[in-house]
Formats: structure tokens, sequence, C-alpha cells
């Protein structure tokens, strides 16, 4: 799993490379694309779930992926993403086929937020995050079942631009629905604090 997560690093950083140097190539005939703004994104994930059956201990990470938006209106845009996310959960007891401990596990996950931008340099974003377990094969229960699953959250997003290329992003992911097959009882949610930076492959 890490070289496959290493290699998708690797092929957005050439990715960003080649894009930055066609870019210039274009930009000495004619604009950027106009409302639209496609980049990267790389950054911290720190996973903190609430429930008596697993640690209440921050476990930090990492994040990478990509992000398309669509700037067409002055005050609002939307934006979608295309993220791997790594994470780490501590289960405290032992289950039929799962013993107790750290386990780690990686989602893919897909936001679609609506933004507003009061002000040029800030964007506060809002919306559903569907996140989808990349290593479920990793982590079985005696009779087969998964230990852990897909989810649905809700994601907080802010952002402040720094420059015309680069923004800093803090996100609170909040899980609206179980992560795991584990608990039959208070079903827990796992929750995300992410921050980083993006980078933009097209504006100037």
């Amino acid at each position: 799993m890490m070289k496959r997560v290493f290699l998708v690093i690797n092929l957005i950083f050439w990715i960003s490379i080649s894009s930055r140097a066609q870019q210039k190539d274009y930009n000495k005939s004619g604009p950027s694309i106009p409302g639209i703004d496609f980049g990267t994104k790389l950054g911290a994930v720190g996973t903190k779930i609430n429930h008596n059956d697993f640690y209440g201990t921050i476990r930090y990470s990492y994040q990478a992926g990509v992000y398309l938006s669509f700037e067409a209106l002055p005050l609002f845009s939307f934006q979608t993403e295309f993220l791997y996310n790594r994470v780490r959960v501590d289960n405290l007891n032992d289950y039929p086929g799962l013993d107790a401990g750290l386990k780690g596990m990686g989602y893919w996950s897909i936001p679609f937020l609506l933004q507003l931008k009061p002000v040029n340099f800030i964007r506060i974003g809002l919306g559903p995050q569907w996140n989808f377990q990349s290593n479920r094969d990793k982590y079985k229960l005696q009779n087969g079942q998964d230990a852990f699953k897909n989810y649905v959250s809700l994601a907080l997003d802010a952002q402040l631009k720094l420059s015309s290329k680069t923004r800093i992003y803090f996100r609170y992911n909040k899980g609206l629905q179980s992560f795991e097959n584990l608990t039959t009882r208070d079903a827990p949610r796992m929750n995300r604090l992410e921050f980083g930076l993006m980078q933009s492959l097209i504006l100037n």
C-alpha cells in the first residue's frame, strides 16, 4: 500500500512539473482557462474517534490528491477533489478474527463543496464527502465480514490564499455514518482534522 501511495504522490509531482511548463508556454499566446482551477493538495490528517471501544487519542497521518474548482460566480464556487487519506485507529477490544491494537487504513475520498468567497483571499466551504476504504480485505472478521467499511462524512472547509498559485486549507470532517462493523451499540464515527497546502496548476 505504501508503494502505491508514494507512486500516486510521485505522479502528482510530475504532473505538476509538466503542467507548469505547459502553462508557461500557453500564457505566452493566451490567458489561462477562465472559471476553472485545477491543482494538487498535500497535507496532514488528525483522526479522532469518540467511542468507548476505541482510544480517543488523535492519530496523525497524511493525505495527498488533486482538486478541481469551478469559479463561474463572483461570490460562490464549487470544488471537488480526489484524495488519498491515510488514517490510524486503535480498537481496545478483541473481536472474532480481529485483535485489539492499532490499525492502519487508507481511504479514497471524494468531497463536493459549495464555497462562499466573502473576500478575495478567503473561501469557506461545506458539503458531503464520500470515503472509500482502500484496504478492506486486510481486516476481516471470523464470519468473513469486513471489519471496516465505506462511510459518508460532512466536510467544513476554510482556505486562505497566500498567492495566486498557493492556498493553505483547514478542514473538519465529521463522520455521519459508522466506519466499522465491530460494535452493535452507539456506532462510532470517525472525525478528522485536515490541514495543508493547495497548489494551483492553472491560474496565473
